[in-house]
């Protein structure tokens, strides 16, 4: 029935959306409007389908949602203030309490941050492509249903973006590394230290700050090491006893959480690494992309 496979496959949906679209929010509003309608669809319905038909046939919905989504968005982003950048999944670090209600999507083998920024740079299509191959590891077959085009055609354009994103694909690292080098990261900058600050940084550091226009945020990427330090050095003057900072997980990647003393979140900021160096740093401000976020 239709009400069991939604609830069976409402995580998976959710993971698709999300990726699809880079907003929480715009995801979850993704696979309830497919739930409303298809439910009206098969009121009167004797809908006995099988649990292996429910599947494809909701990701193939889901996913051509998602693609409507995407074109009717790129006007509302030619008209955002700064850069645009998608809403981070924030979990805690393992033991440290608990985690975002949103944690249950299927994120075991998530799409890094880093990442989730680059697919911004793809076409729909190609987008849906690679998330459902690289993702979730949908069969080319597969994939060619759900966008009604050939097996061929899928695989020539998975080939096609996996060599164009294999020449600037972030280096991951594990993730003890990764945070070791973020605490390095925080402790120069609530310290004011821009020279270790500079030392952590990669020769080609850009910052993106997305505050979109509803609170204080850089409206341009800034680069040069120089001066992305003295602009995470002014940032970090900024915290006080009212705010904390600490470790947690962005998209299942080290990162940093800046919330208020009830929990809210003031800031997400998400780090790039490529050979041992931070090469990007990622500020989620806005605040209706931290709604979502509910740690204690």
């Amino acid at each position: 029935m239709l009400s069991s496979a939604y609830t069976m496959y409402r995580p998976l949906l959710l993971s698709i959306a999300y990726r699809m679209l880079g907003s929480v929010s715009d995801a979850e509003d993704v696979v309830q409007d497919v739930f409303v309608t298809l439910t009206m669809k098969h009121a009167s319905d004797d809908d006995r389908a099988e649990e292996h038909q429910w599947k494809p046939y909701l990701c193939k919905i889901v996913t051509n949602r998602c693609l409507d989504v995407l074109k009717s968005a790129r006007r509302k982003r030619e008209l955002y203030v700064g850069p645009w950048l998608p809403e981070p999944l924030v979990r805690e670090l393992p033991g440290q309490g608990r985690d975002d209600p949103l944690q249950t999507m299927e994120l075991e083998d998530s799409i890094s941050y880093a990442v989730m920024v680059m697919l911004d740079h793809l076409t729909p299509v190609e987008r849906a492509v690679f998330i459902l191959r690289e993702a979730f590891g949908f069969a080319y077959s597969e994939v060619g249903e759900i966008l009604g085009k050939t097996e061929l055609g899928c695989r020539k354009i998975y080939s096609r973006l996996r060599q164009k994103i294999n020449g600037v694909q972030p280096e991951e690292g594990t993730v003890s590394e990764a945070s070791e080098l973020l605490h390095r990261f925080m402790r120069a900058a609530t310290s004011g230290d821009l020279d270790g600050l500079i030392a952590l940084m990669h020769e080609d550091i850009a910052a993106q700050s997305d505050g979109g226009g509803k609170v204080a945020a850089a409206t341009r990427p800034i680069s040069t090491p120089q001066h992305v330090a003295a602009f995470l050095s002014g940032l970090a003057k900024r915290l006080d006893e009212t705010t904390t900072a600490r470790p947690i997980l962005v998209n299942g990647r080290p990162g940093v959480l800046v919330a208020s003393a009830d929990g809210l979140g003031d800031a997400v900021i998400s780090i790039e690494i490529w050979n041992n160096r931070i090469r990007r740093v990622y500020i989620v401000r806005n605040p209706d992309k931290l709604s979502h976020i509910k740690l204690r």
